[in-house]
Parts: structure tokens; C-alpha cells; sequence
């Protein structure tokens, strides 16, 4: 039987052997340089059990024709998450152009690299292998294989990592509460998240649609790295509604923040019933179309409408253009009425095969100063003309044409919110 007082014994024996064996182990300092050779894999420089946050400063010099790369291993807790940064000229960190980063377990097979294309830094957020064994690799842009190398000095640094696990939320009207899903139906809502720091928000991740139940999720950004602890910001957006932001909101280690429902405001003005053109001469020809636009106020609108025409891929010096259509429509709409309003242009024959032509309707409640008065605005379809021996234009799938408006669309960007007093 194993009395309490044996158990201490043990526990403190085997303490004991854990430092003997820790001690034997090379203990990098907070600040260490890149010793040569290193390289390849399997000759990694052997910092140890390093203490963090970590740096270093190497230099990618080869004294072959070929480029230099850099290996260094290192020893932390299993699981644990840390950030690695691999920085040179970018950011005034040293010559090497284009850093390019890896991860490699102990037996030198990559976990995961990185090129970060914002900054032309790199940067990999990881958790450290189970057996405790962590390998770096440090090259150039883009060595996918970390063989060919690259020349130049960097700064190599190694930090602890504390991990959100997730931002959620729901799109809802704000008028009916009813949910706004996203791509698989109008009115087709998205998300973007923003980072705050310092009092300035950028973007983590672009537009990204929700589900057909209105719920999102952000757990991991562009590159697929885990998101860090800190200050956060979503904006919603969707089909003839206002955009709306969240105030920025901290998020911490670990936490599962749901911010809610995001109520966004419908516009006075409803789009629907499209007729979008049909069978225009691949040779050139009139585009005709139509929309149903209808008064959601409980008054009288008098206004105007117009749409704009957006080409990309044209074949043209500048391979794109955006004009209006022929013209304002001004007409008055009765409280609950609607008005089907007509527009055209003409399509030439010289516009490239693979052109994608997007047409979008506004409303202003303004027959003087329409065009600084809008109350409603919308997508409504796009056309492409086809490549082959048999080129035609035609009408793309709403879905596919949703992806395309989403790319371009300048609504993503909402005004700051004026608190009153």
C-alpha cells in the first residue's frame, strides 16, 4: 500500500529526474544568433528549451550558387500555441525581400508554411508536436520545398500565443426580426471581421456569406491561423438593407464570443421582379431590362432611378468601364405601390469573349438632387459572353452573380456610428 508520505517521496524523486534530464538540454537565451551549418532539415541548429518571447537574428548566406536556408530546433510544452515571425525588409528587420517560413516536426516533415502576401513578412501561429519538438525553417519566397534557399539577414522571433476560439452572430431584419441568409438566398447577407488596435480596425477577413439561417462563425483568419485574443468589429451587410457595425468588442483567451443578432435596417424602397436582357447578338446588340421597385413607407415617394453598368474583361486598353444606363427614370410612388421601371444600353460586338457585364438599380427620394439623395440601392444580374468556336451572351446564375457583386461592392464599407450625448 502507498502511504501519502511514499507518494511525496516519489513525486519529489521524479521531479528531480526531470530537472537532471531538463538540465542537460541547451537553454536558449531571449536573444540568440544564426550559427551555421544549419541546414538542411536535419542539421537544425539545436536552441533547446527556449525561453519566450524568443529571437534571433540569421542571415541567409550562401556560399554556393544556390540560395542559403536556415533550420533551428527548439523544445517547449506539447500543445501549447506560439506565434513565429519571420521578418526582413519589409519591415526594416534586415535585407531578405520575401520571407518565407516553415514548420517542420521532429522528423523534418512540414506541418505548415507561410507567405504572408499583406505584408511580404511571414508569420505561423502553431501548437508545438506532442513530443515536445519544434523545427524552423527560414528561406525566401517561395521555396515550397525549403531546398533552393534564399540570401539575406532576417529577424526570427518566437512568442507565446493566446487564442480566441471563435466570433459568432446572427444577420436579422431590424424591422421584422425575420433571419437574412446569405448566399444560397436573397437577400444574400455577409460578414466581414475587423481587428481593432489602437483605435484603427482592419480587416481580418473579407466578405464572407452567412448561412441560410443568418449564423456566422470566424475562427481562423485568411491564411487559416488561429485569430489572437484581443479587440474585434464585424460588419454585416445585405441586399437592400444598411450596413450595420458592431462596436469594437474585446475578445479573450479561449472565449466562444457570441455577439448576437445584428439587426440590420431595410431601405424604403424594395427591388424585385428582374427581367434581365435577353438574346443579345454575340455580334452586338440592345440589352433591355427591368425592375419592380416598390415603396415600403407609409408616405409618398417622389424620386428618381437609375442603374449602372459595370464591365470587366472587355478587351479594352484599360479591360474595364462603368457607366450609367440611359438615363434617370423620375416618377412618385404611393405609400405600399410599386412602379416597374425599364432601362437599356447597347452591348458592341468588340467586347472580348470572357467579359462579364453587371448591371445594379439606385433610388433617390429626390427629383432635383437625385444622385445625392439615395434611399435604396440593389444588384441586379450579370451577363458573360462565352469563349469557343460558338461565343454567346448570356444571363450568369444569381448565386455566381452574388460572388461577383460581392467583389466590388463599395457598400462593405460602413460609415462610423455618431454616438449622441
Amino acid at each position: 500500500m502507498i502511504t501519502w508520505k511514499s507518494a511525496l517521496r516519489l513525486y519529489a524523486c521524479s521531479a528531480l529526474l526531470v530537472a537532471s534530464l531538463l538540465a542537460d538540454l541547451p537553454v536558449a537565451t531571449a536573444q540568440d544568433t544564426d550559427t551555421e551549418p544549419n541546414n538542411p532539415c536535419p542539421q537544425a541548429q539545436n536552441l533547446g528549451a527556449i525561453q519566450l518571447p524568443f529571437s534571433l537574428t540569421g542571415n541567409l548566406a550562401s556560399t554556393s550558387a544556390g540560395g542559403d536556408v536556415d533550420f533551428f530546433r527548439f523544445i517547449g510544452t506539447p500543445g501549447a500555441l506560439v506565434r513565429i515571425d519571420l521578418e526582413g525588409a519589409p519591415t526594416s528587420q534586415g535585407t531578405l525581400d520575401d520571407p518565407y517560413l516553415g514548420a517542420f516536426d521532429s522528423s523534418c516533415n512540414l506541418i505548415l508554411a507561410n507567405d504572408d502576401f499583406q505584408s511580404l513578412n511571414s508569420r505561423i501561429t502553431i501548437a508545438i508536436p506532442p513530443d515536445g519538438v519544434l523545427i524552423v525553417g527560414a528561406t525566401r519566397c517561395c521555396d515550397g520545398t525549403f531546398q533552393n534557399g534564399g540570401n539575406g539577414t532576417y529577424r526570427l522571433s518566437i512568442s507565446a500565443f493566446a487564442a480566441i476560439r471563435s466570433i459568432s452572430g446572427r444577420t436579422v431584419d431590424a424591422v421584422t426580426h425575420e433571419v437574412l441568409p446569405g448566399s444560397s438566398a436573397p437577400p444574400f447577407s455577409s460578414v466581414r471581421l475587423l481587428r481593432c488596435e489602437a483605435g484603427t480596425c482592419l480587416d481580418v477577413l473579407p466578405p464572407q456569406p452567412v448561412g441560410s439561417d443568418g449564423r456566422f462563425q470566424f475562427s481562423r483568419d485568411l491564411s487559416g491561423q488561429l485569430l489572437p485574443a484581443g479587440s474585434y468589429q464585424v460588419i454585416a451587410t445585405a441586399n437592400e438593407y444598411q450596413a450595420e457595425q458592431t462596436d469594437p468588442v474585446e475578445v479573450f483567451e479561449g472565449e466562444d464570443r457570441d455577439l448576437g443578432d445584428i439587426a440590420l435596417e431595410p431601405f424604403p424602397v424594395r427591388f424585385s421582379d428582374i427581367t434581365p436582357c435577353a438574346d443579345v447578338p454575340v455580334e452586338g446588340g440592345r440589352c433591355r431590362y427591368s425592375v419592380r421597385v416598390t415603396n415600403r413607407l407609409g408616405t409618398k415617394l417622389t424620386g428618381a432611378a437609375w442603374s449602372l453598368v459595370e464591365a470587366i474583361g472587355t478587351g479594352s486598353l484599360s479591360d474595364s468601364t462603368r457607366f450609367q444606363s440611359n438615363g434617370a427614370r423620375k416618377f412618385s410612388i404611393h405609400s405600399l405601390e410599386s412602379k416597374i421601371v425599364h432601362f437599356d444600353f447597347d452591348v458592341p460586338g468588340t467586347v472580348r469573349a470572357g467579359a462579364s457585364i453587371c448591371t445594379s438599380v439606385f433610388f433617390a427620394d429626390d427629383k432635383r438632387e437625385p444622385f445625392f439623395n439615395t434611399v435604396g440601392q440593389s444588384p441586379l444580374f450579370c451577363i458573360t459572353k462565352s469563349a469557343g468556336p460558338s461565343p454567346a451572351l448570356s444571363v450568369v446564375p444569381n448565386k455566381d452573380a452574388q460572388k461577383m457583386f460581392r467583389g466590388s461592392d463599395s457598400r462593405m464599407i460602413a460609415p462610423p456610428k455618431v454616438k449622441s450625448h
